[in-house]
């Protein structure tokens, strides 16, 4: 199991998604099959649910998915329910970091589909960002890898994972 964690934005689905189909293993974005499973939008069954009982849902789906996977985790998933222990006995994981400034540009006016953002803009977005990532990132660095995705291509975070002394 190889496990892509970070704060939203930082291309975890993404990368993922070429990491799985470069070495023709499956792949799964928590936050999709939450989705799935539940027949809802994520900001769904945050407005309807609240975020408790979301966070509940993505340790299920967490402890549900089979070997021989590369699992991109929702932004907060490593803060709850043991999730970050669970990952870390489980598998591999590899942190995608990227800067304040970074992760501010990418999730400027995307911020609809994703409900912890949906009503940020500007310097309220840029307040939640920092604030978000000052309590995350203790987990975060939990990680068995941390690769800086500030000024890197795809091509080149791709190009970092396959190097890394790990087995895909």
């Amino acid at each position: 199991m190889l496990y892509l964690i970070g704060f939203m934005g930082v291309g975890k689905t993404t990368i993922g998604e070429q990491l799985a189909a470069q070495h023709d293993i499956n792949f799964i974005d928590t936050d999709r099959e939450i989705e799935k499973t539940t027949n809802n939008k994520i900001s769904e069954i945050f407005r309807k649910n609240g975020e408790d009982y979301f966070r509940e849902l993505e340790s299920r789906t967490l402890r549900k998915i089979s070997k021989n996977t590369i699992v991109a985790c929702g932004g907060g998933m490593p803060l709850y329910n043991k999730n970050m222990e669970f990952i870390s006995e489980s598998g591999v994981s590899i942190y995608l970091k990227a800067s304040e400034d970074n992760i501010f540009t990418r999730l400027s006016g995307v911020s609809v589909e994703r409900p912890l953002i949906y009503d940020k803009k500007n310097e309220s977005l840029r307040h939640f960002i920092k604030e978000t990532l000052k309590k995350r990132e203790k987990f975060y660095a939990m990680a068995d890898y941390t690769i800086d995705t500030n000024n890197l291509s795809e091509r080149n975070v791709l190009r970092k994972i396959n190097s890394l002394p790990i087995t895909i």
